[in-house]
């Protein structure tokens, strides 16, 4: 198995590895133990960072595809898990010498179970982005824009010692665009607010979504408001180990439905959490695996209505033996930002 620098990387070994023009992968042999391929000008910081790992430097002068054929002795026939991060100039040429499969089937189910230290990373996580999603909402004014908005989010992520912030400001009519990216549309008094915000705390993920109001909402948004809200209960409810994750989706995605709104309910109802904001488990339809005790994923029904606007509400979940347990505690309450002068 062969894993370029990429989150499979970090989970593996721990380390930090760039992805460039240089060949840099991770090789797991059928037998003995593993050894990172190494350009020599990166070779002594991951040494630094996994001293239990050989590290085989190569220089600039040397073919670092023939250093790796030779030795795994790729002129007698092989299969190579090829993982996600490969760029495809050395790719192909893996695959001109080897049979390559997707190692996802082998390292994604093991990443998406974490182990306790990992859940404590992303309950600290849970509680960065619940104090900022609120932090960011009594921020923001009628006037505002919405990388106004969005900027203030991802500051005060930085501000709590968390890396690569992002947030989603989406208002009025944008707010029906599930994955808006937040423009210099000012917002004005009536608008829905949806504020999508996350970051990495300690290396793992956070994920939260709230909506908002801007004093005095369409008239159909309360009513949608509570539906979405009901559907966001139903799928954690139906969250639990064994269950499967298509099971889930059915479950919110029924009771936004029988409101009439089935057509506007546009993405999967969840994915996982981690080392990245999304990876497995995918909650959508058509999806037979089942939630296993470990499982992180978001739960985020929405209902989106074009040209008007959109509400979506989101935790993220840990699932146990006895169920999902949130990890988002912000309160659901759309008219926490009151317009001010």
């Amino acid at each position: 198995m062969l894993i370029a620098p990429s989150a499979d990387f970090l989970w593996a070994t721990g380390a930090h590895a760039r992805s460039t023009e240089r060949l840099l992968a991770l090789v797991v042999p059928r037998s003995g133990d593993p050894f990172c391929l190494v350009p020599r000008l990166e070779s002594d910081a991951l040494a630094h960072e996994c001293p239990w790992l050989e590290c085989q430097p190569w220089a600039d002068h040397e073919n670092a595809l023939a250093m790796l054929e030779k030795r795994l002795d790729l002129e007698r026939p092989r299969t190579l898990l090829v993982g996600e991060g490969f760029r495809v100039t050395p790719l192909l040429a893996l695959a001109s010498r080897a049979t390559c499969r997707p190692a996802a089937p082998v390292i994604a189910p093991l990443r998406a179970v974490k182990d306790a230290d990992e859940i404590r990373h992303l309950e600290e996580a849970g509680r960065h982005a619940d104090a900022i999603v609120l932090e960011v909402a009594e921020f923001m004014r009628p006037g505002m824009t919405e990388i106004e908005v969005a900027r203030f989010a991802m500051r005060r992520f930085e501000e709590a010692g968390d890396t690569e912030p992002w947030a989603i400001a989406a208002s009025g009519p944008n707010s029906a665009r599930p994955h808006h990216m937040s423009t210099d549309r000012r917002l004005v008094e009536g608008d829905v607010v949806i504020l999508d915000v996350g970051a990495y705390t300690s290396g793992y993920g956070s994920d939260i979504t709230r909506t908002f109001w801007l004093g005095q909402p369409p008239a159909e948004a309360e009513r949608i408001y509570a539906v979405v809200d009901e559907a966001r209960r139903a799928g954690i409810e139906a969250a639990r180990p064994g269950v499967a994750c298509e099971a889930v989706d059915r479950a919110a995605r029924a009771v936004i439905e029988q409101a009439g709104y089935g057509e506007s309910f546009l993405h999967r109802t969840g994915h996982g959490v981690g080392l990245e904001v999304h990876e497995p488990p995918y909650l959508t339809g058509g999806n037979p695996a089942q939630l296993e005790a470990g499982n992180v994923h978001s739960v985020e029904p929405g209902i989106y209505l074009e040209g008007r606007f959109g509400i979506r509400l989101e935790d993220l979940v840990v699932i146990e033996s006895g169920g999902a347990r949130r990890l988002n505690h912000a309160p659901f309450d759309p008219t926490l930002q009151r317009v001010r002068g």
